[in-house]
């Protein structure tokens, strides 16, 4: 399946509201992408009563062996900000893909520091 695009948003000086994309549940538990330039911030909000995962891959490999994963976990109605990803989170079209355990009162924004 497709993953869902996560649209950056651009903080400014005088402040901007953030706003947040719904976890794509038809795409969840593998499904989401930003496009990437390594300044970029995640912010994970869990408005669940269970707390969550989300999953940044690392398409790179060192000596041949596949790098773990980056792990990043939600508490129970907890909001997380993670971030920046350099470029060794990068695919091959410059995005980086997060993954989530569960779509379930989960919602996403990336901002463009």
């Amino acid at each position: 399946m497709a993953r869902t695009e996560i649209v950056k948003q651009t903080t400014t000086r005088t402040g901007a509201a953030l706003g947040f994309a719904a976890v794509d549940a038809a795409a969840s538990p593998n499904g989401m992408f930003y496009r990437s330039d390594g300044t970029e911030l995640i912010v994970v909000k869990n408005l669940d009563a269970s707390p969550h995962t989300m999953t940044v891959d690392i398409p790179v490999t060192v000596d041949g062996q596949a790098v773990t994963d980056k792990t990043v976990t939600v508490a129970a109605g907890a909001t997380v900000v993670a971030g920046p990803y350099g470029p060794e989170y990068r695919q091959a079209d410059g995005s980086v893909c997060l993954n989530f355990d569960s779509a379930t009162s989960m919602t996403v924004g990336v901002l463009n520091t």
